[in-house]
């Protein structure tokens, strides 16, 4: 068979049954799995985060396999529960935890410490007061006003029995300041520190149980942009762990 022969029988010859439409076969499987890929793509963008929330009640810790970690994973909150609710919730393991001889204790201290107690309140059953600071020195100084030192007598008073540890942290703000004695906010801090570890030690505390940080103006409660917020960052904060077992094993 010549080579003209040859070319006309392979191409002029029957091919078998369902060998003609493969290249089809092909195609539709090509475009079948792009549709999938659209379909996918487009169901993704428009995930409806409530329908989630109805059908598994929300994603809480731990529901898919994560452990909580410092609070990357959200806890939700029923949408028609109000803040002020939520706020008391949260307050009735507190007001539970009160006694009489707590809350007179707590009572007659606020009444003595008046305008210079900012705060007062129960955290891991230790006691946690802030004290505003210009009510116990003088501006941009360490020295007690006489008022302060009347303020600290009252608390020396409340703290004549403790003999547990006492952590102090001293607070100031970002008033810029460059003296021979305080060339920051932070020097002066520690300064203060050094007033109220000796006026603790004068009313019977051992000062090796007392725990100072002066932290300056690094942890504000509020932004350092007017002078009310200044003052009010401007404060002294006094924990005693394991106040509320004390009080409980005395009352």
């Amino acid at each position: 068979m010549s080579l003209k022969q040859r070319k006309k029988f392979y191409l002029e010859r029957p091919l078998p049954a369902g060998d003609s439409a493969g290249w089809m076969v092909t195609l539709s499987d090509m475009l079948l799995l792009l549709l999938t890929f659209f379909v996918l793509l487009i169901s993704m963008s428009s995930f409806d985060h409530g329908l989630l929330l109805d059908v598994f009640g929300g994603p809480l810790p731990g529901s898919s396999g994560v452990l909580e970690r410092g609070g990357s994973i959200p806890i939700v909150v029923a949408p028609n529960e109000s803040a002020d609710k939520l706020r008391k919730r949260e307050d009735l393991p507190l007001d539970r935890r009160l006694s009489e001889s707590r809350s007179r204790l707590l009572d007659n201290l606020e009444k003595n410490m008046g305008q210079a107690l900012l705060r007062i309140e129960l955290v891991d059953n230790g006691l946690e007061l802030e004290i505003m600071s210009d009510k116990l020195f003088g501006t941009l100084d360490d020295a007690l006003k006489p008022q302060g030192e009347e303020i600290l007598r009252h608390l020396g008073v409340f703290l004549k029995d403790w003999r547990g540890l006492v952590e102090v942290e001293v607070h100031t703000d970002n008033f810029p300041m460059q003296t021979a004695r305080f060339p920051d906010s932070s020097t002066l801090a520690a300064w203060r520190g050094a007033q109220l570890l000796d006026v603790l030690e004068r009313y019977g505390l051992e000062r090796k149980k007392i725990l100072l940080a002066a932290y300056g103006a690094d942890r504000g409660v509020t932004v350092n942009d007017t002078p009310e917020n200044r003052q009010r960052n401007r404060r002294i904060v006094l924990r005693l762990p394991g106040w509320v077992q004390k009080i409980d094993a005395e009352s």
